[in-house]
Parts: C-alpha cells; sequence; structure tokens
C-alpha cells in the first residue's frame, strides 16, 4: 500500500548531503568543520550493531569525569549532523563537563544501514542498543534520552519496550527530553493519509493502519505519549505553531495522562517556532529549560 510504503520507506540523508545542506543554510557553522570538534570537543567515531543486527555509527563525547551520558536522537530525514548545533547548549552551560554525550546516526540515517523505519518504532531498536553498547564497552549505565521527532516517540518506547531489558542490564535511563515529539502515530498516520492533494477514503486509511500495525508486532496503541510517559522524568518541548507533529495532538495526550505520569512531565511550550527548530528562535529560554532540567532544580 503506498501509504505505507511512504512512511517505511524513504532515501536515507547522508552526512554529506546533510553537509551540502548546512552550507546552503543562514545556521551553518563554522565552515569546513561539522563534527564535535567545532566546539573544539575531543570525539570518537564509533561503530555498534542494533538487536536486530543493523549497522549503526556514532560520534562518542568522553568526559572520564562524568557518571552520566546522554544520547541525542535526531528524526526523519535527519542525522547527527542535525544534532550538532545542540552541543552548543552543553558547552555553553558546561554541562558537557558533567557528561558524556553519543550522537549516533539511526538507521536508515547518516552512514548507517540502510533500513525500513516506522515512525519512531525502529529508532526505539536503535536507542535502546546505543545503551546496551555503551554499558558493554564503558561500563556507562545511567543515560538521559533527549530525542527529536520521530527520535523523540523511539526515546519515549524504550522505558516501555525494553523495561526488562533494562533491568537485567542493569541500565537507568534517568530523565528524557522531548523535543517536537510524535506524540499518537496513529493519529500522525490519518493526519497525513493524503496521495498528492487527495485525502483517502477512510477504508484505506484503516487498511494501511492495520497493515502498519502488523508490521511492528501490533505495538501500535503504545505509539502514543499517553501510555509511554511516567516512567522516568520528562521534558517535552513544543511548539504552538508545529504543523508537524501538532500541537493540539500532542496536549491531548498530555491530558490523558494520570496525575503520576504528569507529576513527572514538564510541559514546556512556545509560542512560535517550527518543528524541532525552537532552539534557533530561543535560544536563551531553550537553553534554561534544557539546564534546569538536567540539574533538577525543576523536580525538587
Amino acid at each position: 500500500m503506498i501509504l505505507i510504503k511512504r512512511i517505511v520507506n524513504y532515501t536515507r540523508v547522508s552526512l554529506k548531503k546533510s553537509l551540502r545542506d548546512v552550507m546552503k543554510s543562514k545556521n551553518r557553522m563554522i565552515a569546513g568543520i561539522y563534527s564535535p570538534a567545532v566546539f573544539s570537543l575531543d570525539y570518537e567515531e564509533v561503530e555498534y550493531k542494533s538487536i536486530d543486527g543493523k549497522k549503526l555509527y556514532a560520534w562518542l563525547i568522553k568526559n572520564e569525569n562524568a557518571k552520566k551520558t546522554i544520547v541525542l536522537c535526531h528524526g526523519r530525514f535527519n542525522n547527527r549532523i542535525f544534532l550538532l548545533k545542540f552541543l552548543r547548549i552543553f558547552v555553553e552551560t558546561k554541562l558537557n563537563e558533567k557528561y558524556n554525550i553519543l550522537l549516533p546516526d539511526l538507521r536508515n540515517s547518516g552512514m548507517s544501514e540502510v533500513s525500513k523505519t516506522a515512525l519512531g518504532y525502529f529508532f526505539s531498536y536503535d536507542i535502546y542498543s546505543s545503551l546496551k553498547y555503551l554499558k558493554d564497552e564503558y561500563g556507562y549505565n545511567n543515560f538521559t534520552l533527549y530525542g527529536f521527532s520521530q527520535g523523540a516517540m523511539g526515546a519515549s518506547l524504550v522505558p516501555t519496550l525494553f523495561e526488562n531489558e533494562l533491568e537485567e542490564e542493569k541500565i537507568i535511563i534517568e530523565k528524557m527530553i522531548l523535543d517536537s515529539p510524535v506524540s499518537n502515530v496513529r493519529k500522525l498516520i490519518i493526519k497525513n493519509s493524503y496521495i498528492g492533494k487527495i485525502r483517502l477514503p477512510y477504508f484505506l486509511i484503516i487498511a494501511a493502519i492495520n497493515q502498519f500495525n502488523r508490521f511492528i508486532d501490533n505495538k501500535l496503541e503504545i505509539l502514543r505519549l499517553s501510555k509511554t510517559l511516567g516512567r522516568v522524568d520528562t521534558l517535552i518541548i513544543q511548539s504552538e505553531k508545529d504543523e508537524v507533529t501538532p500541537y493540539e495532538m500532542l496536549i491531548y495526550e498530555y491530558n490523558k495522562l494520570d496525575e503520576y505520569s504528569k507529576s513527572k512531565t514538564k510541559f514546556k511550550a512556545f509560542r512560535k517556532g517550527q518543528h524541532v527548530r525552537i532552539y534557533l528562535q530561543y535560544k536563551e529560554e531553550y537553553t534554561k529549560e534544557i539546564k534546569d532540567f538536567l540539574e533538577g532544580e525543576e523536580n525538587e
């Protein structure tokens, strides 16, 4: 079915293409330096596999004094080049001195293996595998997940889908930051059920949703934030003007949380800002939200 093919199959955005796009943009950094070195940070290129065998690549910034690790998780049509701009937050606040930082190419992104994706579901495999790799290779076991769009949905799924594995591996996900998250996969599919400008008939949409559900092991019902939040202290960052992952859809999911889950979830809305571009418009306020959340000031 065309709708499902459009969701699960898309051209991998290589690092070279991202570099070309950055050079054309107004938000480019230092010309010719597109790695953590742009912030004078030492890093390693690491290679590992996801739990289903997909080959993954990442930049790892190690800090010998760090007891915690942050894993940044990009979304669809992006890769670790997109994540670079957010390193500025950690450098300016000196949080990079307290954390190890991993910037991976999730599947079908950057240098990582071409693969089908599923609006964050298979990204969760890669994110969990990143944690396991860091635990096995470096002994890191305390993590914050910082995800964007589909990467945010993938991050939010990890404590739920891999609850038993995390416990067995003694891996702790202490906090999550979700920027412009996909909040309800089923509703997002329905919202985007067009071929060109023609809305698909409802019976075809339902057939596509059922096909997609089978593709993701019949887990569609939990691909919504009202089902995944509440296990981990979480900061949600969202623009009221986001047209890709609508504010209204996110508010609906947030309001469905029980009181305990709401107590573990901070929701910060910004009046303006494009999808996953809030930081570029509200750098000072955005940075303060991240700093306060990671340092625990908002949770005490």
